[in-house]
């Protein structure tokens, strides 16, 4: 077969599932980022800093494990160089032992934004974020003015290098050299997920909803229009690729906190992207089962919700009508069982949740260190899938 035809086959058999229509069989994709760089034997500063050398391990994971359908974008593995030459106090690459991590470390956003500076946040997000936020966070901005421009020309060259040769190029040679298609053509985050991780912490974020609820959700609904522009800025309209949104603090939240704060923006966004004609891929992280009824408030037959855990029986009958379910396929099961164990738990988790279509076979976890996933298992369980999951 022609590396054409399989991009068009495994596109249309990503699609029909999105659509939840019945494709010719369970579609696989694999959420990667540093865990190919490890499995071609390079580090995460090999794969940040060398772009070939990324390139090289994408290609390898689509040439090894030919059955995937589609793999993101390599967005995932930082630009070292860029993180290096803007000081950055967002990511590091290095332990104290000065050896690199196993993967990439996103420091705590801590203190960046002070709670009596929430009216100036609300007032103009993005002056706040180029005045204040972008210097406290990348030392290199935090320079006398000449200084600080030329950080930015540096950076912005850097950016344009890294785009076009870790992802732009990236991209053509998965699709031209292997056949395989992109999961994702957009990014953005849900607005208090982008203030937790980038303004007030954790811990900040959680103090202010109970002693500052009013500014929380005036900052939240300020912040939209920035991040809806990230979502669909110079995407083309069309229901594959999709845009990826990792919702993080979410399942950190009461229900009725996840109501009051984070609903309003979240059911917005996804309104707005889906009336572009666009497919929205939500990375649920956590346990989503008191979100349910939430979920099913969301525009039927037309988000994709890659789930990291929970029961998957029961979440096929609560929420399977209204998204097309993604993951299921636990990496504890693929490192720690025999082969015969794993392959045998993948042929139950499509019994149940192949029927009536919907359903995305992928892992639980995005792979990033060198031990993430047992290569051996993995590549029996997806050829497994391949021939399994047919629909007859």
């Amino acid at each position: 077969m022609s590396k054409e035809k399989l991009f068009k086959e495994r596109a249309a058999r990503v699609t029909k599932a999105f659509k939840h229509e019945i494709p010719d069989r369970v579609p696989i994709a694999m959420m990667i980022e540093t865990w190919a760089g490890h499995y071609s034997g390079y580090d995460i500063v090999d794969s940040g800093y060398d772009y070939p050398k990324l390139r090289e391990s994408f290609l390898k994971v689509a040439e090894d494990f030919e059955e995937i359908d589609a793999m993101p974008p390599a967005f995932g593995v930082r630009p070292g160089n860029i993180y290096a030459a803007t000081q950055s106090r967002e990511y590091s690459y290095y332990g104290e032992d000065g050896k690199p991590y196993a993967s990439l470390q996103h420091l705590e956003a801590g203190n960046v934004m002070t709670t009596d500076e929430y009216p100036e946040f609300i007032a103009d997000p993005f002056k706040f974020i180029v005045e204040k936020q972008i210097p406290r966070r990348y030392a290199a901005f935090d320079k006398p003015e000449l200084e600080k421009n030329l950080a930015f020309t540096q950076f912005a060259l850097l950016y344009k290098t890294y785009i076009q040769e870790a992802i732009v190029k990236l991209g053509e040679q998965l699709a031209v050299e292997k056949g395989m298609p992109s999961l994702f053509k957009g990014s953005t985050e849900m607005p208090m997920d982008v203030f937790m991780d980038y303004f007030r912490g954790f811990k900040g974020i959680i103090i202010d909803i109970k002693k500052r609820k009013e500014n929380v959700i005036a900052a939240c609904e300020a912040l939209f229009p920035l991040m809806l522009k990230k979502a669909i800025h110079n995407v083309e309209s069309g229901i594959f690729p999709g845009i990826f949104i990792p919702l993080h603090i979410p399942t950190y939240l009461r229900p009725k906190d996840f109501e009051t704060f984070y609903w309003p923006t979240f059911k917005k966004m996804i309104d707005c992207i889906v009336e572009k004609d666009c497919t929205p891929v939500l990375f649920m992280e956590g346990n989503w089962e008191p979100y349910y009824d939430f979920i099913n408030d969301l525009p039927k037959k037309k988000v994709v919700g890659m789930v990291e855990s929970g029961d998957f029986k029961k979440m096929k009958a609560a929420i399977g009508d209204t998204i097309c379910i993604m993951g299921g396929m636990p990496v504890d099961v693929i490192n720690h069982s025999t082969r015969d164990e794993a392959v045998k738990y993948a042929e139950e988790l499509i019994d149940f949740m192949a029927p009536n279509g919907g359903y995305i076979f992928a892992l639980d976890k995005v792979l990033l260190s060198p031990n993430d996933a047992n290569p051996e298992n993995l590549k029996a369980v997806l050829q497994t899938v391949a021939k399994y999951g047919e629909y007859k």
